[in-house]
C-alpha cells in the first residue's frame, strides 16, 4: 500500500511539474480561401503594436488567476503567414512592380477563460489587426477584428488555449487578405 501511495504521489508531482507556461502557436498553413489575383502588392511587413505580450488569461471570480505569453514570435509568425497567403493568391510583387504597398499592424491578441463559469461561452478569443494600404499616394486603413468563443469544461495551463488562439490567428490572416483584395479592386 505504501508503494502505491508513493507512486501516486510521484505521478502528481510529475504532472504538476509539466504544466505548460506558454500557449503554442502552430505554423501557418495557407487556407486557400483567396483565389488567384492579377494585382501585385509590395508587402512591407508587420508591426507588433500590442501593449502586452500576455495573450492568454485564466480568470477566477473576475480576477486574473494565471497569464501566459505565446510561444512564437508573433511579428515573425504573421510576416510568414501573410507572405504565404499573398504568394498563394499570386499577389506578392516587388516594390518596383507595384504601386500598392501593404503593411499590417498587430493591435492585440488575447484569449480569456472564466474558471467555474457555467456560461456556454466561457472561453473567448479576440485578434485585432490593422491593414494599411497605400495606393497611388492615398492611404486606406481597415480594422480587422476576429472574435471567437467556445465552452471548455476545464483548463489547467496555457495548452488549453491553443486551439482557439491558433484558429483566431489563422482566420485573421485569411480575412485580412480577403479585405485587401476587396479594397484594391474596389
Amino acid at each position: 500500500m505504501k508503494n502505491i501511495l508513493a507512486v501516486v504521489a510521484i505521478a502528481f508531482v510529475f504532472i504538476g511539474c509539466t504544466a505548460k507556461l506558454q500557449t503554442d502557436v502552430e505554423p501557418y498553413v495557407t487556407m486557400h480561401e483567396n483565389g488567384k489575383q492579377t494585382v501585385k502588392v509590395h508587402f512591407v511587413g508587420v508591426n507588433d503594436q500590442r501593449t502586452t505580450k500576455i495573450a492568454t488569461t485564466i480568470y477566477n471570480k473576475g480576477e486574473a488567476y494565471k497569464q501566459y505569453p505565446l510561444s512564437a514570435n508573433v511579428k515573425t509568425w504573421y510576416e510568414e503567414a501573410f507572405m504565404r497567403e499573398l504568394k498563394n493568391a499570386d499577389m506578392l510583387g516587388l516594390k518596383k512592380a507595384s504601386n500598392i504597398t501593404v503593411l499590417v499592424n498587430i493591435k492585440s491578441i488575447e484569449a480569456k477563460y472564466k474558471r467555474y463559469s457555467i456560461d456556454k461561452k466561457n472561453m473567448t478569443a479576440n485578434v485585432k489587426l490593422e491593414l494599411v494600404i497605400e495606393k497611388d499616394g492615398m492611404i486606406v486603413t481597415s480594422n480587422i477584428n476576429i472574435n471567437q468563443s467556445t465552452y471548455k469544461p476545464m483548463i489547467l495551463d496555457a495548452g488549453g488555449f491553443e486551439s482557439i488562439i491558433n484558429e483566431s490567428m489563422k482566420d485573421s490572416v485569411s480575412r485580412t487578405v480577403s479585405i485587401l483584395i476587396k479594397k484594391i479592386k474596389g
